[in-house]
């Protein structure tokens, strides 16, 4: 059974692959913390929708009640990259011009690791769980 046809598990993917690269633009602004002129990236939350309205690999057909109804099957999205970005700096720079406030940074840093360790938990219990029904009783 590959676990890719299922919708969580792509959630779980999709979840991972954003974690995964928001940790490198957070490691990269502390990295940067004494470079002039230098304000921190953050990287923009995936959109969920699309696996969220998928029963399957097909796409969602529209019911239609008129012949003359026209016919748009919802797409997948095309851009599946990250966007990384500059937000507005919240705390003033510093005098060489550098926005990265390292508390904040590893404060993002650990929430990021948490949010991978729940990530984690979700997509082992249901393997786990998809096992567990997958045995064969024998009696």
């Amino acid at each position: 059974m590959d676990l890719n046809n299922l919708a969580l598990f792509r959630m779980v993917d999709k979840q991972r692959s954003y974690l995964s690269e928001r940790q490198k633009v957070l490691a990269t602004n502390v990295a940067n913390a004494n470079t002039p002129n230098y304000l921190p990236k953050d990287i923009e939350k995936p959109d969920f929708s699309y696996e969220l309205e998928q029963v399957s690999e097909k796409k969602l057909e529209l019911a239609k009640t008129n012949p003359n109804h026209l016919d748009f099957p919802y797409q997948k999205p095309s851009n599946s990259e990250f966007r990384v970005y500059t937000p507005k700096p919240q705390n003033p720079l510093s005098l060489d011009g550098n926005g990265v406030v390292i508390e904040d940074q590893l404060n993002e840093i650990s929430k990021n690791k948490g949010d991978y360790n729940r990530m984690v938990t979700i997509y082992t219990s249901f393997r786990d769980m998809l096992k567990t029904a997958n045995t064969k009783i024998t009696s």
